[in-house]
């Protein structure tokens, strides 16, 4: 008598169960995929195709300056996605995954770009350059893109 326990039908699963719920809440943010074309020369247009294991996002075309993005969440574990991409230049068979470790290699916390140029396909780092005045009691910082050439056309 005035002893709290857990319900015989939980069977003791009930801390369980909620550990598990806070992990998948506090492990599935938001996360954007995006695909942007920038080649150059005479052949410019990109055709790509897109899906994962929920979604198929169709076969799609951009020209330079244009691009498509995803907005999904990551599991706890990865999510996957797998594209085709084909140019005048050539064809690359990619698969995206998007897991954080790849969030931490993009360098921006809620986006990977994947850059599509005439020599392949690029994804795009950011890194954050700090800046002061000489008094040092201003400080401001830039982002700066760089380029890593993942898959060459074939």
């Amino acid at each position: 008598m005035g002893t709290n326990k857990i319900p015989k039908t939980l069977n003791g699963n009930l801390v369980l169960i909620l550990i598990i719920t806070i992990m998948m809440v506090t492990h599935s943010h938001g996360f954007q995929l995006e695909i942007r074309n920038e080649l150059s020369g005479r052949y410019r247009k990109l055709v790509y195709k897109c899906w994962s294991r929920d979604n198929d996002f169709g076969w799609r075309q951009n020209w330079p300056g244009q691009y498509k993005d995803w907005s999904f969440a990551i599991s706890l574990f990865h999510t996957y996605f797998y594209c085709h991409f084909r140019t005048a230049y050539g064809r690359v068979d990619k698969q995206l995954v998007a897991s954080w470790e790849l969030k931490q290699e993009c360098g921006d916390r809620r986006k990977c770009t994947w850059v599509v140029k005439k020599d392949g396909l690029y994804l795009r780092q950011w890194k954050t350059k700090f800046f002061s005045n000489k008094y040092g009691n201003e400080r401001w910082n830039v982002y700066i893109e760089h380029d890593v050439l993942k898959k060459s056309w074939s």
